[in-house]
């Protein structure tokens, strides 16, 4: 058995309780391994190297010069504590010298390979470790500088914090942020949603001006409570510093970039947010709503019929609205009557420069018959105890 601990985990970097661990394993007699790919520079540090407490007790390290001490690709290893313990990853062959140096014994799986350890041995023999230490520190302190600066940016939410040098962050509208908080609420699915698709295409649009670089990826159990439910996969955008050029100045331009695409893809996208106090936007969504209602009886007069509004705009715990839709059962529902339930929802739409989904086309969806209704939900999914659809049933009625 044994039990991996990380000096730096893949996306927040931080380390986990290395002393601790090592004297649970003792005890039980469990190898320990550490994975320090990225905590393996903070042994240089004078400043940090008491954060990898306890890694004299692994059994085995990773390394990766490659990825945080300016080692050219490629350059791993692992080390041993113990010399004796390579035998178990060793084979015999005749065309190998059996000797003490003799690496193509311990490492077959790898096949024939440069001396790649000479590049980290080589780099410490020429720098220093005072040298490569200062290096590290001063990584770090800009590492620090930048997470406060997401901190100040109202439009920014710093995800955790690290214990080398990584920042992860998300951008959220700065008047969601304060509904959230006024309101004591979280950010819904469907804003969680819209939120992941803004700061995908932040990434992305960054990436193809091929000015400033940001890595983004999708984070499971996102580290921040308040705005996001625990167990919610958000899309997260990340500074990973490490080229020693990088200064406050270069990352400030990155950051005012990314606040600018954001506020540019919600405009783009008409969304409307909660809690902006710089326009009638919710307004507009209840003028709406007040405009259709009102024409819906105008148009069926006498008539039975039946109205649906939803979408963002209609659930009362979104924070990011998009849109407004609408469904209508009545006896009837021919040609004629559907035109003008469309013209009615355009006009009203497009009065109040409100977004639409056309994904499915307003004729077939705006105006159907009771009887077509009542034969949807025979044919559909029951509803769960508490009133939800369980699964989707694919009929052509229900869809």
């Amino acid at each position: 058995m044994a039990c991996v601990a990380y000096a730096g985990d893949p996306t927040c970097l931080r380390i986990d309780d290395l002393r601790g661990l090592s004297q649970i394993l003792q005890e039980k007699d469990i190898w320990f391994h550490v994975d320090a790919c990225h905590g393996s520079q903070l042994a240089f540090s004078e400043r940090h190297h008491h954060k990898l407490r306890g890694i004299e007790k692994a059994d085995s390290i990773r390394v990766d010069p490659q990825q945080a001490m300016l080692i050219p690709y490629e350059c791993s290893l692992v080390l041993f504590r113990e010399h004796s313990t390579q035998a178990s990853l060793s084979t015999d062959s005749d065309s190998i010298p059996n000797a003490q140096w003799s690496f193509g014994e311990t490492g077959p799986f790898a096949g024939s390979r440069a001396f790649d350890s000479l590049k980290i041995w080589s780099s410490i023999k020429s720098h220093g470790k005072n040298i490569m230490g200062r290096m590290i520190d001063g990584r770090l302190e800009l590492t620090n500088a930048i997470q406060l600066e997401v901190e100040h940016r109202p439009t920014l939410i710093l995800l955790g914090g690290t214990d080398i040098n990584s920042c992860m962050f998300i951008y959220v509208p700065a008047s969601v942020q304060r509904y959230c908080i006024e309101h004591n609420i979280r950010l819904s699915d469907a804003d969680l949603e819209k939120v992941n698709q803004l700061n995908l295409h932040i990434q992305d649009i960054i990436h193809r001006e091929r000015v400033y670089y940001i890595y983004g990826f999708p984070l499971q159990n996102c580290p921040h409570d308040r705005f996001i439910e625990p167990g919610k996969t958000v899309f997260v955008l990340r500074i990973l510093n490490g080229n020693p050029q990088s200064t406050m100045e270069n990352v400030r331009g990155l950051l005012d970039r990314i606040e600018y695409l954001g506020w540019a893809l919600l405009i783009d996208r008409q969304y409307i947010c909660m809690g902006d106090t710089r326009g009638s936007s919710t307004n507009r969504l209840e003028r709406a709503e007040r405009n259709l209602t009102q024409k819906l009886y105008d148009l069926f007069d006498d008539n039975d019929f039946a109205a649906v509004v939803y979408g963002s705009s209609a659930l009362q715990n979104n924070t990011i609205l998009s849109n407004i839709d609408l469904m209508i059962f009545a006896h009837s529902a021919d040609s004629s009557e559907i035109q003008q339930v469309v013209s009615i929802f355009l006009s009203v739409m497009e009065g109040e420069g409100i977004l639409m989904d056309f994904e499915i086309p307003l004729h077939r969806r705006l105006l159907v018959t009771f009887e077509f209704a009542r034969q949807a939900a025979e044919s559909g999914p029951p509803l769960d105890e508490a009133g939800h659809v369980s699964n989707i049933s694919s009929t052509p009625e229900y869809l």
